[in-house]
């Protein structure tokens, strides 16, 4: 090293200890440059980390108000970087061995740390993530003209609430609709201990996802990391290949179930109206479903959409807690927590469906991108998101079973409990308009989201912008893609919904997202070979085991339902039983 270049680092290191700050060097995950930053007792500094141009790009640790001084940021240009580094590696070996000394003075077990999991807190980019003394990894700004015309950098706080209510909102749709259906055979009590299994699992596979995303955000430096990402950056091809088919079946089967149920509620609202003649025509109903939403969303712009789907979501509330006014006061509780009606050896159909209804996982990377990575306001977002649906996913179908369960048949397997209440008239003929308008308001309003959520896949697929004049060109193909193969499927198959619902909530949801979010974060978390920069520590504790828990429910669904649906436990029973093999 040259004499002045010796000067000039360690003149940097004097200018930080004069400060009265500790330096440390990071060296950003894409090697572009190095910093050196001095660390305040009472004051969390921004960080700047230099683009490939050399300008300054806000990589954020801290404190991302404007009104920090630019003085207390040191940046030393990439041609320090091999000077560095060999800093760097000493300080992180002597740390290490002092670590490691320490750990065995507190007499933890090794052997213990390795089959539970132990994270190497020395892959975090900075300290201060781990410690908690910053909280988020980045800050979202906005750039306005203060009254003397000068503009300033604001800061834009997601809100807890309003992600936790994004999160609500996709939970309420098609699952919902179908849990009576999935829940009547195996009674009100084992269906809700079913419910309570799916909220856990899939609330931490939300976790899960979440610290995927900050992790990506973190190595790649932007904002807007998407599902089909992680699969393809975490996963090896084939892996990748399941998950994207996995999302694409998903999407579809839910989409099909959605065009069945709304369409065949579309005829009979047109039935009571008179207008008899064209739900006379097969599969015009469906169309005309599939035709309205779809130029809706084709037509709009994206805000008017918003808006339209904000006034949908009032009515999904307000009929909602129309349904409970009504319907409490007619169920039968005692009846409805009666041992006799409690079957729970059939529970384990309904898992499915209890799954599906779970499912929010598409908007997590917004959630993540709007709360700045802020670890502990994303796991209040996602708990008090997934919590709500909880609760009222047990009073619907405690309402719904409790109306109909003196009824003889209704309990039936295969028997559609919402539409028995509908056509009996139970409960009175206030209870059954406000169950059809949820049923319509929530189908229309999840329908929107999923046609979003395709023409995203569909244009990542094919390496598509989601605007500009590339997209226009493809614009009619795109939709095509994503509105007609549901309309077909269930033109097909008028009444395929509740079969296209289990079937994506047994092979879907738990190749997405009981399989693979485990497997990603085993890799990125374990793998020994994986010595990847991390901006966030486990968003799950206790290591390994919720991961292997994870496997270990979504195996059992697979094989449990592939062996049904396939017919083998019928085949089986008539062998050994029927035919007295057995005997």
């Amino acid at each position: 090293m040259s004499n002045s270049r010796k000067n000039l680092v360690l003149s940097l290191l004097i200018v930080c200890i004069f400060e009265h700050g500790t330096t440390e060097a990071f060296v950003s995950p894409n090697r572009i440059s190095t910093v050196i930053r001095t660390q305040h007792k009472n004051n969390q500094l921004p960080l700047y980390a230099m683009n490939e141009n050399g300008g300054n790009e806000q990589r954020a640790f801290g404190d991302m108000s404007p009104q920090k001084s630019s003085r207390d940021i040191i940046t030393v240009r990439s041609s320090l970087v091999e000077e560095t580094d060999s800093v760097v590696e000493e300080e992180e070996s002597t740390n290490t061995d002092i670590l490691l000394k320490q750990t065995d003075q507190m007499g933890r077990n090794p052997l213990l740390d390795k089959l539970i999991g132990k994270f190497d807190d020395s892959r975090l980019a900075f300290p201060e993530i781990g410690t908690k003394e910053v909280s988020r990894n980045f800050s979202n700004l906005s750039y306005k003209k203060n009254e003397n015309k000068v503009t300033q950098a604001m800061r834009n706080e997601g809100s807890v609430v309003g992600a936790a209510a994004l999160i609500s909102g996709c939970c309420i749709g098609a699952g919902i609709l179908a849990l009576p259906t999935a829940t009547a055979p195996s009674g009100f009590l084992p269906s809700s201990a079913a419910l309570g299994i799916a909220w856990l699992y899939m609330t931490i596979s939300g976790l899960l996802i979440a610290e995927l995303c900050i992790n990506r955000m973190g190595q790649t430096g932007r904002l807007g990391v998407g599902l089909l990402e992680l699969y393809k950056t975490n996963l090896s091809n084939t892996l990748s290949t399941v998950g994207i088919a996995a999302y694409l079946f998903l999407h579809y089967a839910v989409m099909t179930a959605y065009v069945s149920k709304g369409s065949e509620n579309l005829a009979t609202f047109l039935n009571s109206v008179g207008l008899n003649s064209i739900t006379s025509v097969h599969g015009l109903d469906q169309l005309l479903f599939v035709s309205a939403l779809g130029s809706l969303v084709y037509f709009s712009q994206q805000k008017t959409v918003e808006n339209v789907n904000n006034v949908l979501v009032i009515g999904v509330i307000a009929s909602f807690l129309t349904i409970l006014g009504i319907g409490a006061g007619t169920t039968d509780v005692p009846a409805l927590l009666n041992p006799v009606n409690q079957h729970p050896e059939l529970v384990v159909d309904a898992f499915p469906i209890c799954f599906l209804s779970m499912v929010y996982h598409n908007v997590v990377p917004t959630v993540v991108t709007q709360l700045e990575g802020d670890r502990e306001k994303i796991t209040k977002a996602l708990i008090g998101g997934t919590t709500v649906p909880f609760l009222m996913f047990l009073a619907w179908n405690g309402i719904i079973l409790g109306n109909i369960i003196n009824e003889p048949g209704a309990l039936d397997s295969g028997l559609d409990p919402i539409a028995f209440l509908q056509s009996q008239g139970i409960g009175g003929e206030s209870l059954g308009v406000a169950v059809s308008t949820f049923s319509e308001l929530a189908i229309i309003t999840s329908f929107i989201g999923f046609i979003y959520g395709l023409l995203d896949a569909l244009t990542d697929a094919f390496k598509l912008p989601l605007q500009g004049e590339l997209f226009e060109k493809y614009k009619p193909a795109l939709y095509a893609g994503v509105l007609a193969p549901p309309l077909l499927f269930s033109l097909g198959n008028p009444d395929i919904f509740f079969d296209a619902l289990d079937y994506g909530g047994a092979f879907g949801v738990s190749t997405l997202f009981l399989v693979l979010p485990p497997i990603m974060v085993w890799k990125q978390r374990y793998d020994e070979e994986n010595t990847d920069t991390l901006t966030v520590p486990p968003m799950v504790p206790f290591g390994k085991v919720p991961l292997a828990s994870l496997w270990k429910a979504a195996g059992t669904l697979i094989l449990e339902q592939g062996a049904e649906k396939l017919g083998l436990f019928d085949f089986f029973k008539h062998l050994f039983v029927e035919k007295g093999w057995l005997s």
